[in-house]
C-alpha cells in the first residue's frame, strides 16, 4: 500500500481553485521521494488573502498544467492508499471538488489526518498547527508552499509512529483507527442553460475560450469565459486591479468592442469575443 503526504494551495475560496500541490512518500520509516506542481485553476481569479497565505499570483500559473493534466500524472498514485493531510477535511474536499469539476474519477483511498492523531498522541500541546508541530520536531520546511508542506505532514507522521510505538504509518492509522474512506463527490450536471449558451458560440468549456491581453507596460493578463446559470458569461480577467474591483479597463474594453490589446488577435477569437459581447451579454461581464 502506497503512502503518501498531500497538500494543496488554493487561488480563492472555491474548493476547486487548485492552484498548487504537494506530495511526499513515506516507506517504512523514511519520506522517500517529493512531488510538488503548480496548477492554473479552471477560473484566474486569485484572492488577495490567498496570496498573502502562499503568494501565487495568476502569472505564476498562467504557464502550469490544469488539474486535469496533473491528475492524469498522479492519480495511479492514490489507488488503495493511505493519504496523509494536515486538516484532512481540506485536502480531500479540495481533491473531490477539483475531480467532480472536471469529470475525473477518484480511485479507492483512506485518508489520514495528522491533525486528529496529534490530538490523540500529544493532548497538552497548545497548537496542532503544521507549523508549531514542525517547530516541536525540529522539521525545518517552508510553510504553505504545498511540497514543502506535504513533506512537514508526512515528517510529523512519522513522529506519531515512534511516540506510538507502531511499525509504520499503516499500522499507526490501524491502531488510532483514523483512516477514512474517500469516495468521489457527484460530478456537476451538464447540458443545462449555461452548457447550451457555450454551445450555441461554440465553446463547450469555459477554459475553450481564454486569451491575453496586453497591459498599459505590455504585461499580458489573461481573460477567461466564465457562464453563469443564466446562460450569460462574465470575463475574468489576472490583472492585479481584478483583484480588488469587479471589473477592470481590460474587461471594459472588450465589452465595447475595443480588441486592439487582445495578444495575438485571430479571426477566430475576433468571431468568438463578438459572439460573447452582445449587449445581453454585456451585463453579465
Amino acid at each position: 500500500m502506497t503512502v503518501v503526504a498531500l497538500d494543496f494551495e488554493t487561488a480563492n475560496q472555491s474548493p476547486d481553485s487548485a492552484c498548487a500541490i504537494g506530495l511526499a512518500f513515506v516507506e517504512g520509516d523514511r519520506i522517500t521521494r517529493r512531488f510538488h506542481t503548480l496548477i492554473r485553476p479552471p477560473e484566474m481569479r486569485f484572492d488577495w488573502g490567498n496570496i498573502r497565505v502562499h503568494g501565487i499570483r495568476p502569472e505564476d500559473v498562467m504557464d502550469a498544467p490544469s488539474f486535469p493534466d496533473v491528475w492524469d500524472e498522479i492519480s495511479d498514485v492514490f489507488d488503495g492508499a493511505l493519504v496523509l493531510a494536515h486538516n484532512a477535511s481540506f485536502d480531500m474536499n479540495v481533491l473531490k471538488r477539483s475531480a467532480a469539476r472536471f469529470e475525473l474519477g477518484l480511485p479507492a483511498f483512506r485518508s489520514f489526518c495528522t491533525v486528529s492523531m496529534a490530538r490523540r498522541l500529544w493532548p497538552d500541546e497548545p497548537s496542532r498547527k503544521l507549523s508549531a508541530l514542525a517547530t516541536k520536531f525540529g522539521i525545518g520546511f517552508r510553510h504553505h508552499d504545498a511540497g514543502e508542506d506535504a513533506y512537514a505532514c508526512a515528517a510529523i507522521a512519522l513522529e506519531g509512529v515512534r511516540e506510538a510505538g507502531a511499525s509504520d504509518v499503516r499500522d499507526l492509522a490501524a491502531t488510532m483507527g483514523l483512516a477514512r474512506p474517500v469516495t468521489a463527490d457527484a460530478a456537476p450536471r451538464t447540458g443545462g442553460v449555461a452548457a447550451r449558451a457555450m454551445a450555441a458560440r461554440g465553446v463547450t468549456t469555459p477554459g475553450q475560450l481564454r486569451f491575453r491581453v496586453a497591459g498599459s507596460r505590455g504585461t499580458p493578463y489573461e481573460i477567461e469565459a466564465i457562464p453563469n446559470a443564466r446562460g450569460q458569461v462574465r470575463l475574468a480577467c489576472t490583472c492585479p486591479a481584478s483583484r480588488f474591483r469587479a471589473d477592470c479597463k481590460h474587461r471594459a474594453a472588450l465589452r465595447l468592442g475595443d480588441l486592439s490589446a487582445v495578444v495575438g488577435l485571430t479571426p477566430d477569437i475576433e468571431r468568438v469575443l463578438a459572439a460573447f459581447l452582445t449587449p445581453r451579454m454585456r451585463g453579465a461581464a
